[in-house]
């Protein structure tokens, strides 16, 4: 009899010890630390990372960075805040006047300030949708013109809102990071934006959800 009791114990042992392997997002089996659900701020649940963007060309040089920091709210949803600066710069950028003709070539040197809200719920697996209104600060030239001197002159800087939705894909290079890929759209289409009549494609890192 105690015999018997002692290998039902020594099942029950093994038992408890497999029922807290769980396994991490690569595959690999970890020990669960804890079966309580956490309540209130978790700060495991934090995003941060952004991208990075570069390009050359033939006296044309453009560059980016956009850092973004968030929070998931839910295991598929999660919100947060972004910022992004991009310059650009060509020698020789070809200057219109009112009518869309073309009247010669200029120097060009400009940057765009971007604040936005980012929105994300997980579809299926590593597939998400994606909302994101945004406020850009950028030179509108619909008033400029190129004077005696050959220089772009009348360059305005205004305020112009956009709001993108799309879908992006995530691929996991570790328990807590991943490269993402996205493909949005301007629902508002203003012309002064670089989104206006093209999909914006977004390459990044994030670390978190």
């Amino acid at each position: 009899m105690k015999k018997l009791i002692a290998a039902m114990i020594l099942c029950l042992g093994i038992y408890t010890v497999q029922a807290q392997e769980v396994y991490t997002s690569s595959g690999r089996s970890a020990t669960a630390k804890h079966n309580k659900k956490q309540t209130g701020f978790d700060p495991s649940r934090i995003i941060f990372g952004g991208g990075l963007g570069l390009g050359f060309g033939s006296g044309m040089f453009y560059g980016s960075i956009s850092p973004i920091a968030g929070y998931a709210i839910t295991d598929h949803f999660a919100a947060g805040v972004g910022l992004s600066y991009q310059y650009y710069s060509n020698k020789n950028e070809l200057a219109y006047d009112q009518y869309g003709y073309p009247v010669g070539y200029y120097n060009r040197k400009s940057s765009l300030y971007t604040g936005s809200l980012w929105a994300r719920y997980i579809i299926w697996k590593n597939l998400f949708a994606q909302v994101q209104p945004e406020i850009l600060n950028t030179e509108d030239y619909s008033n400029a013109y190129i004077d005696n001197t050959n220089t772009l002159v009348n360059v305005q800087r205004v305020w112009v809102p956009a709001a993108l939705v799309g879908l992006g894909i995530r691929q996991p290079i570790a328990p807590n990071a991943s490269i993402v890929l996205l493909a949005m759209y301007d629902v508002l289409q203003d012309k002064r934006t670089p989104y206006y009549q093209t999909i914006d494609i977004r390459f990044g890192f994030n670390i978190g959800f």
